[in-house]
């Protein structure tokens, strides 16, 4: 039923229909619909998951992610997975094929794109922008195309509408962390308070680190490597990815010293579970120097942002 309505571009609809997110298949085929849908913001941060759980679609996952990049923008990033999986001993033939074919084509579109950055280097007015930050219904990918931009304009034109956004419990927390960013990279010294999933937060963007120049994400993802870079570093990767996704989320949260060891705990047991791979809790607390209760109540907060 759901696979027809994808083949006769039914897409909207196979989407309503596609809602067990423990499936990989069921994962897979939402990355097809959002592709077709043309979504691929939704899609870029849905495939992260899809691909860290994904082993029977692995691969067509991989594909449907690259596609999602590359229609993005994101060239660099698609050209790295295509070399890391290029690279594996082993990768069935048809998805070589597939994956050399679309290497070239993104480094045909990446240079395209370098070539032709100064004609399109300014697509809205700032004006604009701020019109899509005040609609609430905007699309998701016009919404990222228009905070691409505004990093090279001057943000303080439209600070009002920015810090209502910020404090608006409805606005996409992903959005609201590149605001921030943007505002950091800009020197804006001014509080502003933002809402993220029920909780109020000060920030002020003077004196506030950029996502991944945190302390926090140097000190879980060291939690990390310790206990699975030699062990498995496919996991370990894929946890870090995880780690990013869920700083980005969570921005601008502070996570102290003694919780990074449990939030690693947790990552690495979200990750595995979504790939199926049995993890035991009392490894765990070996591996991580803390206790199951500690973990648990972590996972929660995991769930809350993936609802």
């Amino acid at each position: 039923m759901i696979e027809e309505l994808i083949q006769d571009g039914e897409y909207r609809q196979a989407l309503s229909m596609l809602n067990d997110m423990n499936d990989e298949n069921t994962r897979y085929l939402r990355l097809v619909c959002l592709v077709g849908l043309e979504e691929y913001q939704q899609a870029k941060q849905e495939g992260i998951l899809a691909k860290a759980s994904a082993k029977e679609t692995y691969y067509d996952v991989v594909s449907m992610y690259v596609t999602t990049l590359k229609e993005l923008g994101d060239y660099d990033e698609a050209i790295d997975i295509l070399i890391e999986e290029l690279s594996m001993p082993y990768i069935p033939y048809q998805y070589e094929m597939l994956f050399n074919t679309a290497y070239d084509q993104v480094l045909l579109d990446k240079q395209e794109a370098n070539w032709e950055v100064e004609s399109k280097n300014q697509i809205f007015s700032i004006e604009e922008i701020e019109q899509i930050l005040k609609n609430k219904d905007c699309n998701e990918d016009l919404l990222y195309m228009a905070l691409d931009q505004l990093q090279q304009l001057n943000i303080r034109l439209i600070i009002p509408t920015i810090r209502e956004y910020l404090s608006h419990p409805e606005r996409h927390y992903f959005a609201k962390s590149i605001l921030m960013e943007i505002m950091i990279e800009q020197q804006i010294d001014e509080d502003f308070e933002v809402e993220k999933f029920g909780n109020i937060y000060h920030f002020n963007p003077s004196y506030m680190p950029l996502v991944l120049q945190q302390s926090q994400y140097e000190g879980v993802a060291k939690c990390l490597e310790n206990a699975l870079e030699d062990e498995n570093p496919t996991l370990f990767q894929q946890c870090v990815e995880y780690l990013e996704y869920y700083l980005y989320s969570i921005y601008p949260k502070e996570l102290y010293d003694d919780e990074y060891q449990v939030m690693a705990a947790t990552i690495h047991y979200y990750v595995a579970t979504l790939q199926s791979i049995s993890v035991d809790f009392d490894d765990l607390e070996i591996l991580y120097y803390c206790d199951r209760s500690e973990i648990e109540q972590k996972i929660l907060a995991l769930k809350q942002i993936e609802c």
